[in-house]
């Protein structure tokens, strides 16, 4: 789904900084007559997989697909569904059904009217095996699409469920331009690389590897955009991305290295920085089934020996916050901070241990019962500097209540397939936030084969995700997300360390410029550069 499937964007061509402006827009294919208040250059890493939404699995190529096709409806700043090409919709009183009233001006590229045929066409598309795509599983819980005029759509459901609208409301594929197409050769369709948009911009020439480059949809129904043309620079290697930022050969970067930040203030005096709250939150996962973690009063004792905003500060230079639990801040209608917090408190860690039979017996520096020492292994990946750093701190900060962890580090095959033994200690993770509420695969005693890692099972934590994920009525659901938070803290199954702020730089002469948590490139139709916004209209 278009926003909700939002994650990073990153590009860049290598230019030459001769003449300035005039020099960068001759080597982009600029349109005859751009000034350089027209148009934007972002930095991205890596190239787009396809422009089909039904296959696209890049993060670059969902940034781009938002900005190129419309859904029914959207996620807005506050997570509220929204209109784009339903004016309105209603679900029925048994929550079976759910009826979208299309937009009569809504038109394809090629000028071709945007129908409710188009929705139930994209809806077979999806359901069909032929097809093979990623997002079949959108349909399990739909019974029907029914057309039921031009202008007017009904899904009917196999149940109720709250998650209704992120099945029905994604993006709307062409029937005209698929109906008479193998669908089991539909990946590889010319579509994939000649995209027909339905949104505010449209694909005008796209060189593999290199950059591509966006212009306005004339068909629109909305404004046109203020800039009048949008084009990804794709640069691989991130220290070259980082120089064209630092000399203003590209205008944007949507996921700026922390560590990075102080000397690109220093040497570009141009860039902006914007704070995402963020969708990463990373834990020490305690494995309950060793008897070394089963007690809950040790692992909330692991948790009080830590001290979360000295590794803020040290590891994210404070770009960060204090998790409470795997909700994210984005879901302001579920997230809460109001949980019994467990202070930073080595005294009160040690006491708390001692209470759970764990001393320093024999007078080595190290905690024991019953003749074992408190000792584990705590394992990690190679290939995230975070992740590395954060151990030795974590380790650091054990060792100073008598508790040794000794650092594991795997290659990330071998990290997820030791995650899933048995023999599993304690292991430092990181889970993305999706856009809708279910932490069933995480923390449901029913998920150990899923990503129920730690072995965590309370029956009362499973009846709430159970009760929260069927509750229609958002207001009750919250109450129940809520509630679920404050007990899932008090477990401690995971010590939440902290949500991970994405960084976004842009240069100061782009106004209306609002990323946020969604898309870094959130109504960028909207933006426009400072003093020239009346010559763009």
């Amino acid at each position: 789904m278009k926003k909700i499937s939002v994650l990073i964007l990153t590009l860049s061509l290598i230019l030459p900084i001769e003449d300035g402006a005039l020099a960068a827009a001759n080597a982009l294919n600029l349109q005859p007559g751009t000034t350089h208040g027209d148009y934007i250059r972002i930095g991205v890493s890596g190239d787009v997989d396809t422009f089909n939404p039904l296959f696209i699995e890049s993060k670059l190529g969902l940034e781009i697909a938002d900005m190129l096709f419309l859904g029914l409806a959207d996620l807005n700043e506050n997570s509220e569904w929204v209109p784009e090409l339903a004016t309105s919709w209603e679900s029925s009183p048994d929550h079976l059904k759910l009826k979208f009233h299309l937009r009569k001006d809504a038109l394809w590229a090629d000028g071709k009217a945007i129908t409710a045929a188009d929705v139930r066409f994209t809806f077979e598309l999806k359901r069909d095996k032929r097809t093979a795509t990623p997002r079949m599983g959108e349909t399990e819980l739909i019974e029907d699409v029914v057309v039921e005029d031009p202008h007017t759509v009904t899904f009917i459901f196999k149940e109720p469920y709250p998650e209704q609208m992120f099945d029905a409301a994604g993006e709307v594929l062409p029937q005209h331009i698929f109906e008479n197409s193998d669908r089991a050769a539909l990946r590889a369709h010319d579509f994939g690389r000649h995209p027909l948009s339905s949104g505010p911009f449209k694909l005008r020439r796209w060189v593999s590897q290199q950059y591509i480059e966006l212009v306005p949809n004339e068909q629109y129904f909305g404004d046109q955009p203020l800039l009048k043309q949008v084009i990804f620079k794709i640069v691989p290697d991130q220290s070259n991305l980082l120089l064209q930022l630092q000399t203003s050969q590209i205008d944007m970067l949507l996921d700026v290295p922390i560590k990075e930040i102080k000397r690109l203030q220093k040497r570009n005096s141009e860039l902006a920085f914007h704070r995402i709250s963020g969708r990463t939150y990373y834990y020490i996962g305690y494995n309950e089934a060793n008897p070394l973690f089963a007690a809950k009063g040790v692992r909330r004792a692991l948790t009080m020996a830590l001290n979360r905003d000295k590794i803020i500060k040290a590891l994210l230079r404070g770009y960060g916050k204090p998790c409470f639990g795997p909700i994210p801040p984005m879901i302001p209608w579920a997230y809460t901070e109001d949980v019994d917090e467990i202070p930073y408190d080595v005294s009160a860690a040690k006491a708390l241990l001692a209470q759970e039979g764990w001393r320093d017996h024999d007078g080595d520096g190290w905690l024991d019962k019953d003749g074992r020492p408190f000792a584990f292994s705590l394992l990690t990946n190679t290939g995230n500097q975070i992740r590395a750093d954060l151990a030795v701190i974590v380790q650091s900060q054990f060792k100073k209540i008598g508790v040794k962890a000794e650092i594991h580090s795997a290659e990330w095959t071998a990290y997820l397939d030791q995650l899933r033994e048995p023999s599993l200690e304690a292991y430092l993770g990181g889970w993305g936030a999706a856009f809708n509420v279910d932490p069933t695969p995480v923390f449901h005693s029913a998920s150990v084969d899923l990503f129920n890692y730690v072995r965590y099972a309370n029956p009362q934590i499973d009846a709430l995700i159970e009760n929260g994920r069927n509750e229609l009525d958002q207001q009750k659901a919250a109450k129940i997300w809520q509630t679920f938070q404050k007990k899932l803290y008090a477990d401690q199954p995971y010590t939440f360390l902290f949500w991970k702020e994405k960084i976004v730089a842009v240069n100061r002469r782009y106004a209306n410029v609002k990323p946020i948590t969604l898309s870094s490139l959130y109504d960028i139709e909207k933006w426009y550069v400072i003093g020239n916004r009346l010559s763009s209209e």
